[in-house]
């Protein structure tokens, strides 16, 4: 038996007044967010709160970090204050994972209970918080190491950054290709009413520009105010409350036949080589619902920089990153077999993206293919895919979350997930005098409210037990190296020495 996803609302800021939206508080805005999307979702089923209460039986929803709102209390709050008390509430917090994260969780629910009618629902409101230097502070204090990233200088950006270095380095991706896949995307997203990038064409010299590495602004994910709902059940209690006159009689669905997700570690300098768990998410996915990767045909995939979506895409598919990156040109990945079309909104660097919620967009894309989303994408496919991939990513890329969609019912047995290789986790201990050979490296020019002011370089090193260090990068007078210029991946050699009472790598 499997699950299926009856519909999904997403609610943006310039569906309210923008008078009386800026004059809200921080929680009304969050409450504006949830509840109207619930209520334009169940409307779209052709109910409301009050027909539909008696037989929901759980509240999934996602932490509202930018609020504070943290913890399984909320979600209880939140489900009261929608009206719907006595709910079995779950809390998922898998950072940008989180909304495959709540999928996940009710596929597994509604599996365990096919009488099961779960509401999966959240909101946030990030812009309006992470706009000041101190909230920026904040940001780099949740995702970098205290001890071995951020006297560094680290910030989400730049740790992307250095991974996205080391990919380009192993596989011959350019920063070409990474310019006219970010081009691709946005011409989606410009034709779109409701994007952020709605009518906003990219201008050349953005791209020229860069704030950490290779990533200039137009490759990095927007962050606005944005909620979603969407009804997770069974067809047994779906033809109920079409019988109930709950909702309407043709409400249609589709299924969700298969969920995975991975975690490796919190933080980057803990992800030993650099590892992801991509691979692994999309495997148990997979395997859970008995298919096989060449049998999707549409995807959307995480792509809070462009590098990520080329990194996903072809961890998920198993194609080169090479190959991947010259299909993304033209919005397209290889599954093995054929080229498929992926992210047709443009994704959360041109649609809307809440940090946590990002996944919602997605969502709202693949959703789209099947003529169940209350928001329709205006480009769509000509015929809905038989089966369709949701990807998410979290931290620095540290958690992944896969959920598959079919068109119809599929009599598939879960299968056992095949090649699942532990990932390792890196444990810093370096010491003075000790050598190591540069992994990756980045140069940082954009650190507002940092104590290090850029430009500058953090690289990590990797020993020859495997152990790596994240550092920054001085010559042998003790003079700070701010351009990875001359440096030779896999190569070039440091040893590492005390400076200013930190360890730092110093070429030899």
């Amino acid at each position: 038996m499997d699950p299926i996803l009856l519909g999904v609302s997403d609610t943006i800021e310039s569906e309210f007044d923008a008078e009386v939206y800026k004059n809200l508080t921080p929680l009304e805005k969050y409450h504006s967010l949830l509840f109207n999307s619930v209520d334009k979702l169940f409307g779209f089923l052709g109910t409301d709160r009050e027909k539909l209460k008696p037989y929901l039986t759980d509240f999934v929803s996602v932490e509202a970090q930018s609020l504070g709102r943290e913890g399984y209390g909320f979600t209880i709050k939140d489900a009261n204050d929608m009206g719907f008390g006595g709910l079995a509430c779950h809390t998922v917090d898998l950072g940008g994972a989180s909304v495959g994260g709540a999928i996940q969780q009710a596929h597994t629910i509604v599996k365990a209970n096919p009488y099961a009618v779960v509401l999966v629902a959240a909101a946030d409101i990030p812009k309006s918080v992470f706009k000041q230097v101190s909230d920026l502070k904040r940001l780099t204090a949740t995702v970098c190491h205290k001890d071995w990233e951020m006297p560094y200088g680290a910030t989400l950006i730049g740790l992307y950054s250095l991974l996205c270095e080391r990919m380009m380095f192993d596989t011959g991706v350019t920063s070409e290709d990474l310019e006219e896949i970010t081009k691709h995307f946005r011409t989606l997203a410009e034709t779109n009413p409701r994007a952020f990038q709605y009518q906003k064409p990219l201008v050349e010299k953005q791209l020229k520009k860069p704030l950490s590495g290779v990533y200039s602004t137009p490759m990095i994910a927007i962050v606005t105010d944005h909620g979603f709902a969407t009804l997770i059940t069974s067809e047994t209690m779906k033809q109920k409350l079409i019988e109930k006159k709950v909702i309407k009689s043709d409400a249609k669905h589709i299924y969700v036949i298969g969920s995975g997700h991975s975690a490796h570690a919190e933080y980057l300098i803990q992800k030993k080589d650099l590892k992801s768990p991509a691979d692994l998410a999309c495997e148990r996915a997979v395997a859970s619902g008995g298919i096989n990767r060449s049998e999707i045909e549409y995807a959307w995939i995480y792509d809070c920089f462009t590098g990520m979506i080329i990194h996903e895409a072809s961890l998920y598919f198993g194609v080169s990153p090479k190959e991947t990156a010259s299909a993304l040109r033209y919005g397209k990945i290889s599954n093995g077999t054929k080229e498929i079309p992926i992210n047709l909104g443009g994704g959360i660097l041109n649609y809307q993206a809440a940090m946590a919620l990002s996944g919602a967009t997605g969502l709202v894309d693949v959703c789209s293919q099947y003529g169940l989303s209350v928001h329709p994408l205006p480009n769509v496919l000509s015929e809905p895919p038989k089966v369709s991939l949701l990807g998410g990513n979290g931290g620095i890329d540290s958690i992944n979350s896969v959920i598959l969609f079919s068109k119809e019912k599929m009599e598939k047995t879960p299968k056992e997930p095949m090649n699942l290789k532990p990932l390792e986790v890196n444990v810093p201990s370096p010491k003075e005098k000790e050598k190591a050979t540069i992994l990756s490296a980045t140069t940082i020019y954009f650190n507002p409210g940092g104590e290090k002011k850029p430009p500058y370089l953090i690289v990590c090193s990797k020993k020859e037990n495997g152990e790596m260090v994240l550092t920054n990068l001085y010559d042998k007078e003790g003079k700070e190296i701010v351009s990875k210029e001359g440096l030779e991946l896999g190569k070039t050699q440091v040893e590492f020495q005390v400076i200013d009472g930190k360890i730092q790598a110093v070429v030899v």
